[in-house]
């Protein structure tokens, strides 16, 4: 069963399903940067975590044509999608179901367990990843990418000076963290906002009071007056059954 605000969660992408990959540019270039990590393996079991429409996947069963998978998500109209994007491909050992990925079980002795961009919305997800870790097999290794604490930045200091309350949940230090970039796609705060919306991205964190448009239209403004640019801050990460906890970050995927 899903926690209430994973189910949140899972509602608002849902809802954007059928339309989210014409929104999706900057989630499919971090799958595909993400994808640059994958090892050489000939027959994996893999395990993917928020597959959404499957841009990940697609990456996945390409590379991969003799592995099982088993492709799962909150969000059983994302799973929908990425079974009808999935289907050109003709992969045959594919298995999808609802999960919430912050209490992923039931499987074990994985060669590969993936997850791109879905860590940052599970309430604790360096906890997640211990016990993620302890699906691997013996030489097996866990991929992410998702927020890093340095996400939305300008737009957080906007808000605290404005003496508003930021929606946007705190990330932590992750371990396994293997390479990190800084994205700014968005010229202005709205565009920044619109884009959050149109991927389903804009639950807010538990507790959160809603911004009255008012005071969302005076953050907008005093964002736009220091330049309106908000960054998205992406951490790639790898960890295996035995790895240290804590690694030391490059600028860029290997």
């Amino acid at each position: 069963m899903l926690s209430r605000h994973s189910a949140e969660v899972a509602a608002r992408f849902g809802a954007r399903a059928e339309n989210y990959e014409l929104h999706a540019g900057l989630q499919r270039a971090i799958a595909g940067r993400l994808a640059r990590f994958l090892p050489e393996l000939d027959q994996p079991r893999v395990l993917e975590l928020g597959c959404g429409t499957g841009l990940f996947s697609r990456h996945l069963v390409k590379r991969y044509p003799n592995g099982s998978f088993v492709l799962t998500d909150a969000a059983p109209e994302m799973i929908a999608e990425c079974r009808r994007n999935l289907a050109p491909l003709g992969a045959t050992r594919v298995s999808f179901g609802v999960m919430d990925a912050g209490q992923a079980g039931g499987h074990a002795d994985l060669d590969l367990i993936v997850s791109s961009m879905t860590l940052h919305w599970l309430p604790d997800p360096a906890a997640s990843l211990e016990r993620l870790r302890r699906l691997l097999a013996p030489g097996g290794l866990l991929l992410y990418a998702t927020l890093g604490p340095e996400s939305f930045a300008e737009w957080r200091a906007v808000l605290a000076a404005e003496g508003l309350q930021s929606g946007v949940a705190d990330t932590p230090p992750l371990p396994g963290v293997a390479a990190e970039e800084r994205l700014v796609p968005d010229g202005d705060a709205l565009s920044f906002l619109r884009r959050m919306k149109a991927v389903g991205g804009l639950t807010p964190k538990e507790g959160y009071a809603k911004l009255t448009p008012g005071a969302l239209r005076r953050a907008i403004r005093a964002a736009d007056a220091s330049g309106g640019r908000i960054t998205w801050h992406i951490v790639y990460g790898k960890l295996g059954p035995q790895e240290p906890s804590v690694s030391s970050p490059s600028m860029s995927p290997a």
